[in-house]
């Protein structure tokens, strides 16, 4: 049996130079998860509100949970629209490590939002965890990758 403990950071990019800023609450976290067999197709989704799902030869024994973000300094009623940029390939902590590696794509994120009197916009973002087959082992381990999320502010 495999141990692992997942997860990914989010990184923000704004596509207008704004004083927005961004304040990461809580990274994406998938858990810590079996993996019986590399060789067969799974997936891991976490949702925005937290429900997760498995698939294939996948077993969670820690739940993880959605990123938290707070953005802040947007003017009360403005709108802001986000976008994924690319998915990211999640890999070992391990410098060398001849672990296999997961697909990480976020999902479940709001396209748009809009601020609220305080100036801020609350973001619960999930994510789906993809394992392809392979023949090299998951490693136990600690796993993380760098994800971003372009998001607009519309003044």
């Amino acid at each position: 049996m495999r141990f692992f403990l997942l997860f990914a950071m989010l990184s923000i990019l704004y596509s207008q130079s704004t004083r927005a800023a961004s304040i990461e609450q809580q990274a994406l976290d998938f858990g810590t998860l079996v993996i019986l067999k590399s060789d067969q197709i799974g997936s891991v989704i976490i949702k925005d509100d937290g429900s997760i799902s498995t698939s294939g030869e996948i077993y969670i024994l820690k739940e993880g949970r959605p990123a938290e973000l707070i953005l802040t300094d947007i003017p009360p009623g403005t709108r802001v629209s986000m976008n994924l940029v690319a998915p990211a390939t999640m890999q070992h902590n391990t410098k060398g490590s001849s672990s296999a590696d997961f697909r990480v794509t976020l999902n479940g994120f709001p396209k748009d939002a809009t601020s609220d009197e305080f100036s801020e916009v609350h973001v619960f973002i999930g994510g789906k965890l993809e394992i392809n087959t392979s023949s090299k082992q998951y490693v136990d381990g600690d796993y993380s990758t760098t994800t971003n999320l372009e998001i607009s502010v519309d003044y």
